[in-house]
């Protein structure tokens, strides 16, 4: 595992990882915003949040510069601008808190099991294609109950409960795979 043992500065300021650490530094500027009434403004900081989430991943492989830290750090920061903000509209009765507690164990599973993976084969995991699109359909989520519209709100509970159901399904068989593989692989 020589090389991943730390990081180093190089990859923090690696053009792909500051666009992430950028992307995060949106997440207090969208709450802040939420927080004064400023509706529109905080949706703008979220949708540049979003919008830009392919572009480390872009920059990364195009400059050669894909590190673990950008690894860890490109899903942290789309985890953590989601919860962040659901959590915010749970506490203002915005958002229901049994979706919040739904995504949020989802995420948590998410990240465990990648742990144990990581710990077991020594390798980050890679993300799957429906996880990709639950977070696309996450942030739609967010946007839409962050901008307060009301009508669209039933439907984007319910791609809510259908995009963490669906991924958590497929990550559960994956991690499942690798780590009976890696157990016996190692037994």
């Amino acid at each position: 595992m020589a090389g991943t043992s730390g990081l180093n500065l190089r990859d923090i300021t690696a053009p792909p990882n500051l666009v992430t650490l950028a992307r995060i530094a949106l997440v207090p500027v969208a709450l802040v915003f939420l927080a004064g009434g400023h509706r529109l403004a905080a949706v703008a900081a979220l949708l540049v949040m979003f919008v830009s989430d392919g572009l480390d991943g872009h920059l990364a492989r195009k400059l050669g510069r894909v590190t673990e830290l950008g690894k860890v750090l490109d899903p942290a920061a789309d985890k953590l601008a989601v919860a962040a903000v659901l959590v915010f509209l749970v506490v203002t009765g915005e958002f229901p808190l049994w979706a919040l507690v739904l995504v949020a164990v989802r995420d948590v599973a998410i990240v465990l099991g990648g742990m144990a993976i990581v710990r077991r084969s020594r390798a980050v995991p890679q993300p799957l294609m429906i996880g990709k699109v639950a977070v696309v359909v996450l942030g739609l989520v967010v946007l839409v109950f962050a901008a307060d519209i009301d009508v669209l709100e039933p439907a984007a509970l319910v791609l809510c409960v259908v995009a963490v159901v669906t991924s958590s399904v497929a990550y559960a068989v994956v991690a499942r795979r690798a780590l009976s593989g890696a157990e016996n692989s190692a037994g």
